[in-house]
């Protein structure tokens, strides 16, 4: 007779067959609970799910039979009656996707297939929708409302919000018509332009490749960070000769550096050069903090040695910005465009996300903040700084010290004028 075994040494032999050999590297995972509790509603969809993370939510659902409609006139407009072959081919890719989520998925093989499909080709329709006329049908409800499509938009680029790219790409393949625009990474870049906080994406950048993506945001991220490579800092011997703050904004105008808008450098790309602060500008509406935020979030699931761009970028628009003077600052200066109406609203957004946040161990703004700083301790920026900041901090104080240089002038002049008459009298006198 065999020995009976304790049910807990077979549970966990069990949990312990059923681990992979390698290890496999997810990239869609849950929001940390140290970025949720400062604002949940950011990272949870309003009116779409996509993926596993958020499907049973009820403020969703309404939105599960857009999915169908959009299915069934992709089909019409293929001329095809079933789902039959797409469907075999992302079962094929079912093990695959499961494995691209950190948690278990609760869902069976055939519903995880069946969102996948649904999932999948309604974003690729909106996409198509989106930047080819000829595809919307008239009573296309998504296209009639600025708002749902701006709702939809914002859910399609939340860090939970996903599903694999290479299921968008399979299906994308699939059904690619001979439209010279129905290119994926056009359709995508048109999709994007009315959400980025920079300038438009350039021409030269829609022939970007895409190679090793994780997802629709994963895309997003590589193309805003993908032309931004940091000047290499010197080497630091200790830690504590790393500079990992600078003034804010005003501050740094009493230490006489200057603000400019840099319009032909990639968002990310800031420099400081003789004196000058070039930055690109940057474009404040509804949407910017839930972006950031999520771009943030996916950052986290980065390797510790792995540059975390957007981070940094955050962090250092934190450090500038230190009150509602200071956007006003960079708002004159032409960097920031405030469609938040008020100041104070664009200083306290970047408070909350600059809150909190761990800076990557190779920082990429380092140069800059070492170059910035270097200019604010030489000793005769030190004491401009110091007179602007303590003696010429109104324009009042400005009016009163060209009175006093004036008066001085004319008391100057006057006493010339008297010792010239004194001696004029005096010869005048001999």
């Amino acid at each position: 007779m065999s020995e009976t075994r304790d049910h807990v040494a077979v549970r966990i032999d069990d949990i312990l067959l059923d681990l992979p050999f390698t290890p496999f590297k997810p990239s869609i995972f849950r929001v940390d609970d140290d970025l949720r509790r400062m604002n949940e509603n950011l990272y949870d969809p309003k009116v779409l799910a996509i993926g596993p993370l958020h499907h049973d939510k009820d403020q969703v659902r309404k939105m599960e039979q857009q999915k169908f409609r959009y299915l069934k006139l992709l089909l019409q407009r293929r001329n095809e009656s079933s789902v039959d072959r797409y469907v075999m081919a992302i079962r094929s890719l079912e093990e695959r996707a499961r494995k691209c989520y950190a948690e278990h998925i609760k869902y069976d093989p055939d519903k995880f297939v069946e969102m996948l499909i649904l999932d999948g080709f309604f974003i690729i329709e909106l996409l198509r929708k989106h930047g080819i006329e000829d595809f919307r049908d008239n009573d296309d409800t998504i296209f009639q409302n600025d708002r749902i499509l701006s709702q939809l938009r914002r859910d399609l680029f939340l860090a939970e919000n996903q599903i694999p790219w290479f299921i968008l790409d399979q299906l994308f393949s699939m059904t690619r018509t001979g439209n010279p625009d129905d290119n994926i990474n056009y359709l995508i870049r048109l999709f994007i332009d009315d959400i980025s906080p920079w300038s438009k994406v350039s021409e030269a950048k829609l022939n970007l490749p895409i190679g090793n993506v994780d997802h629709l945001l994963g895309l997003v991220y590589k193309i805003w960070c993908s032309s931004f490579t940091p000047t290499p800092c010197r080497p630091v011997e200790t830690e504590e000769e790393k500079i990992l703050t600078v003034n804010s904004t005003n501050e740094l105008e009493e230490a006489g550096i200057k603000f400019e808008k840099d319009s032909n450098s990639n968002g990310l790309d800031i420099k400081f050069i003789k004196g000058v602060m070039k930055i690109p500008g940057l474009h404040v509406s509804d949407e910017t903090e839930t972006l950031f935020r999520n771009m943030i979030a996916y950052e986290r699931c980065f390797p510790n040695d792995h540059p975390k761009r957007i981070t940094d970028y955050a962090f250092f628009m934190h450090c500038l910005i230190n009150s509602s003077k200071d956007v006003a600052a960079l708002r004159r200066a032409g960097i920031i465009t405030n469609f938040l109406g008020d100041d104070g609203m664009v200083y306290h957004m970047f408070n909350r996300i600059g809150r909190y946040i761990p800076t990557s161990s190779d920082f990429c703004y380092e140069q800059v903040f070492e170059q910035v700083n270097r200019h604010c301790g030489q000793r005769w920026n030190r004491w401009m700084a110091n007179l602007r900041h303590n003696y010429f901090n109104t324009p009042w104080a400005y009016v009163s010290f060209f009175a006093a240089v004036l008066l001085l002038i004319f008391t100057l002049i006057q006493a010339v004028f008297s010792v010239l008459s004194y001696k004029k009298g005096d010869q005048h006198f001999l």
